[in-house]
């Protein structure tokens, strides 16, 4: 192949291969109806072209762009929020971000940028939201960047060690934030007032290493930040000097220290703070560590100016390595008496000492979740005259064990209302309990109870007893206004008689079945009612119910989502809403009666067709053979026991007793016949009687006449007969037929002796009496043969 057309098959491949590449990225990308597109972590190379004005967020986080394009935005001039995190990019064209201008939000965090452009930004004037910490750039830029961007309210910039220098422009032509966040961990230079441009911070989040220019940092920002939070800080050496501050104009009112290291020392410094901010109300450590043993220099604390401003003290997983080598705080009780709320989490306090309970006289709101207090050493935390104007307590996962003993002890607080005891392993609960007579609210839930008692106090208006083990509620509460208790073991609802004021119920994750229209019509004051995730059995009234109020979803906060079929299984998950039951489900008993009808109906038809066609017959006629097939087919010789058995009407009797009787059995030699009237066994049934009879006979006569054909018995012995002895082969039927009998008369049932009577030689009685005594001659020689 020539070396021209070589380059050229190269070229067609590689832009072929390039288009399928750009297919596949593009296709990698998940977007919904609103223009929301999600491209996380899907190793994408750059951004996906094809997107256009429908796009309204994009986000592409995670994955290995490292260059941004000109063209690669392009049209997307419908795009509202891109996210561009944790890419590697290293490089932006100036002119990428142009046709962006609705774009509100900007997430370029923790990537490889090395210069940050203000005309990149230029014409990103509907930006809002804007995040490039986390990238190698040394400063921001020679220029303001944001200079530009009118409407920006969150601002987060810096990284963790190249950005080491603030500079006065950077921060120019920024009047007013909601949110700013400075990585400055690596700071090493702070030009004065390149924050004090910002006359309105709302909240600003300063992360540093060393508290280098920090005191120059807050002199700029006293006078136009609410909330100033300084992250991973080392001020073991930490000391206040001067601070130049115009005091009328303080604005902060909140204080947070966040993954911060102090001393005793620092600590005393770190108050000295409050000299300056008059209206501070809000302290609060997360995750610090105190690295001393509270040994607090009391002189410089009681100097402070405006301690006693404060409100709000929380604290945080607070670590103090020398725990037990620890003062009791007194230093500092002298300070706390304008405290209303202090809460104290997970920081492994046990126990609060009277003394300072008793110094925090306006303290209205403590917290002490997750810590390791029990009720021995709450009762010394909670004794007299502590925290005399304590509304609301939370003792929540702590070490409580007797729900008894924790009611006493609080006794001594008259003005509580709220407790929380809530993660404590209470297991059971005693019959009866003393508590503060203010109580309104109390949260038991999570404590493993499994039955409720009049421990409860009747003065509650909100009880709180969700995840437990309980299977009933009914306890009378005659002031509850809200009951929490879900994720429990009820299949009912509880009583509305015992809940009379009731408003709020929260019931999901039990085990309820159902409820009815009633039940919750009871519930006479009811606005709110959370009951999904139940084992509801979707029955025709419930259903019926649920779908024909729509009004219930004004009270059922979680309908329909959380309401599922458990039952009948075809339906099992689906939600309530859905389903639809057939005709047969929903109205069973009327179903029921009609097939009852249609049954009885059956069976009525059924007699009139049996009637008609002899069905009773056939039954006799199947009892019979029956009856015959248990015995066997002819008795042995021995057994027989008569010449002839003789079957015949009632009304044909004086012919058979007084004509054929005289005529075979005074016969030498006599023949000896089998009669019912004579023969039959007194007490025995008669089918037995007729059987057994023609079983020992070695003949059977049938004396045939009208008579005979209407005769019940004569149908029983001819019904066995006709299985067992009417067999063409078989000779031991002997017909007489007494007089002329219609074909028709007999009866079609007995087709098999119809057919006897066609093939079959049978003797009739003569009308002369000279033709007789030849009518009897051949009978005897019938019955010899």
């Amino acid at each position: 192949m020539p070396p021209s057309l070589w380059t050229v098959w190269v070229l067609v491949a590689a832009i072929s291969l390039s288009k399928e590449g750009a297919l596949d990225q593009a296709h990698s990308l998940s977007c919904d109806p609103t223009g929301v597109c999600d491209g996380r972590a899907r190793s994408l190379n750059a951004i996906p072209p094809g997107l256009t004005a429908a796009v309204k967020s994009l986000d592409l986080s995670n994955n290995r762009i490292t260059y941004v394009g000109n063209n690669d935005p392009q049209r997307c001039v419908g795009l509202k929020a891109l996210r561009l995190g944790s890419n590697g990019v290293h490089t932006i064209e100036e002119d990428s971000f142009f046709p962006l201008r609705s774009l509100e939000h900007l997430d370029l965090s923790y990537n490889r940028l090395s210069n940050l452009s203000a005309s990149g930004f230029r014409p990103l004037s509907a930006l809002k939201f804007l995040n490039v910490l986390g990238n190698l750039y040394k400063t921001l830029g020679e220029t303001s960047l944001f200079s530009h961007l009118p409407i920006l309210r969150i601002l987060k910039v810096g990284n963790s060690t190249p950005f080491s220098e603030i500079q006065e422009k950077d921060f120019s032509g920024l009047t007013f934030l909601e949110e700013l966040e400075i990585d400055a961990s690596n700071l090493q230079r702070y030009e004065p007032k390149s924050l004090k441009s910002i006359q309105n911070i709302t909240h600003l989040i300063l992360h540093m290493r060393q508290p280098v220019s920090l005191l120059e940092i807050l002199g700029d920002l006293l006078s136009s930040v609410r909330h100033l939070e300084l992250r991973d800080t080392d001020l073991n050496t930490f000391s206040i000097s001067e601070i130049v501050v115009d005091e009328t104009n303080t604005w902060i009112n909140k204080l947070t220290f966040r993954n911060v290291k102090i001393t005793d020392e620092s600590f005393s410094e770190l108050v000295k703070l409050l000299n300056y901010i008059s209206g501070m109300l809000e302290v609060e450590f997360d995750g610090c560590t105190l690295n001393g043993l509270g040994k607090f220099r009391t002189p410089v604390l009681g100097t402070v100016k405006y301690l006693g401003n404060v409100e709000t003290l929380t604290v945080r997983k607070l670590t103090i390595p020398n725990f037990f080598l620890f003062y009791d705080l007194s230093s500092i009780y002298s300070l706390t008496g304008k405290v209303k709320r202090i809460i104290i989490e997970n920081s492994k306090v046990f126990l609060v000492p009277c003394l300072l309970s008793q110094h925090l006289k306006s303290l209205e709101y403590l917290d002490l979740s997750e810590n390791l207090m029990s009720e021995e050493y709450l009762e010394n935390s909670a004794c007299e005259h502590a925290w005399p104007f304590l509304q609301t307590l939370i003792l929540r996962q702590n070490h409580l064990k007797s729900l008894e003993k924790t009611g006493e002890v609080l006794l001594t607080l008259k003005n509580l209302t709220h407790l929380d005891i809530s993660k404590n392993n209470f297991d059971s609960m005693p019959e009866n309990c003393q508590w503060p007579e203010k109580m309104k609210y109390l949260n038991l839930s999570s404590t493993r109870i499994h039955s409720l008692t009049y421990c409860i106090p009747l003065t509650l208006e909100i009880l709180d007893i969700s995840n437990n083990n309980l299977n009933s509620f009914s306890l009378i509460l005659p002031q509850l206004k809200e009951l929490y208790i879900s994720r429990n073991k009820l299949k009912t609802l509880p009583d509305a008689s015992s809940l009379p004021t009731l408003l709020v119920m929260r019931i999901s994750r039990n085990t309820i079945s159902t409820f009815s229209k009633e039940q919750l019509a009871s519930f006479q004051k009811l606005k709110t009612l959370e009951a999904g995730g139940n084992s509801f059995i979707c029955s025709c009234d419930f259903l019926s119910f649920t779908q024909g109020q729509r009004a219930l979803a004004q009270v059922l906060i979680d309908w329909p989502e959380n309401y599922l079929c458990d039952s009948p299984s075809h339906v099992r998950g689906r939600r309530v809403q859905d389903v639809r039951l057939s005709l047969a489900e929903c109205h069973r008993a009327a179903v029921v009666s009609a097939a009852c009808c249609a049954l009885f109906l059956l069976l009525l038809v059924t007699g009139v067709l049996c009637h008609h066609f002899h069905g009773v017959w056939y039954m006799k006629m199947m009892w019979a053979w029956l009856q015959a097939k248990r015995k066997p087919k002819k008795a042995p010789r021995g057994d027989l026991c008569y010449d002839a058995f003789v079957s015949y009407s009632e009304q044909d009797s004086y012919w058979v007793e007084n004509l054929m009787v005289q005529e075979l059995e005074h016969f030498n030699p006599p023949f000896k016949l089998c009669l019912h009237k004579r023969d039959f066994i007194p007490g025995k049934w008669i089918i037995d009687n007729i059987i057994d009879c023609i079983e020992k006979s070695r003949k059977t006569i049938f004396v045939l006449s009208e008579n005979f054909v209407k005769s019940e018995w004569c149908k029983y012995e001819l019904d066995f007969s006709h299985f067992r002895l009417f067999d063409e082969s078989d000779d031991t039927a002997i017909l007489i037929l007494l007089e002329p009998i219609e074909r028709k008369a007999i009866p079609q049932r007995f087709c098999k002796l119809r057919k006897i009577m066609n093939t079959k030689t049978y003797l009739e009685w003569p009308a002369d009496e000279m033709q007789r005594e030849g009518f009897w001659l051949n009978l005897r020689a019938a019955i010899k043969s």
